[in-house]
């Protein structure tokens, strides 16, 4: 078992690892290429750790990029809407444990007011202390450009912060940034090598 009681801070990617918003995306781009008759699946080991706006292009290079976009935002939030959002597995019940004894923060690609809005809409938001977006910094993952913001604002040396990813992008760049990284693995999602822990659950860190 890992012992979390070493740090003095947990930094949380968001997409994966507090929210399971990527099967809820992979849903809003099938349904697009549905809606488009394109003959295509996504499954979520195409789009972790990547943005919608490298993947739109790639998945329908005939479709306006911005539209293209637009369109996928809007089937995703009629998924939320619906209220097809779920927190991942007993993230709650680890941030429950660890409220009282670490500073918590959300490193993401996602940006801050839909990470936020998300937060709200799950009941988590009064957990966390610190959230990096995207446009807090200007290079993000796999660069450590995220985590190395995230470690300024925390205020403590990288030794006391641990990280949980789910992709192999993020695990990159949070050790990069020369921090104890744990990869929650889901199905389909390749193990990142240089992850110092790999989780399946968090029922494994309670």
């Amino acid at each position: 078992m890992i012992d979390l009681s070493r740090f003095s801070a947990i930094i949380f990617d968001f997409d994966g690892v507090i929210a399971d918003s990527e099967s809820l995306q992979c849903r809003a781009w099938n349904r697009l290429a549905v809606e488009l008759g394109v003959d295509r699946t996504v499954e979520a080991s195409y789009i972790v750790g990547r943005l919608d706006r490298d993947i739109g292009p790639e998945l329908f290079p005939h479709v306006d990029a911005k539209w293209c976009l637009d369109r996928k935002y809007e089937h995703e939030m009629a998924l939320i809407n619906a209220g097809e959002l779920q927190a991942i597995a007993h993230v709650d019940r680890l941030l429950e444990r660890i409220i009282q004894t670490h500073k918590i923060a959300i490193c993401s690609s996602s940006e801050r007011d839909v990470i936020e809005d998300r937060l709200d809409r799950l009941g988590l938001r009064r957990y966390f202390n610190l959230i990096v977006g995207r446009y807090e910094v200007k290079r993000h993952k796999p660069l450590p450009d995220p985590y190395l913001k995230a470690i300024e604002l925390l205020e403590l040396p990288v030794e006391k912060i641990c990280v949980i990813e789910d992709s192999p992008t993020g695990v990159t760049a949070a050790r990069a940034a020369n921090l104890f990284t744990i990869q929650l693995l889901h199905d389909g999602i390749p193990r990142a090598e240089s992850a110092n822990a790999v989780i399946r659950s968090y029922e494994e860190l309670l």
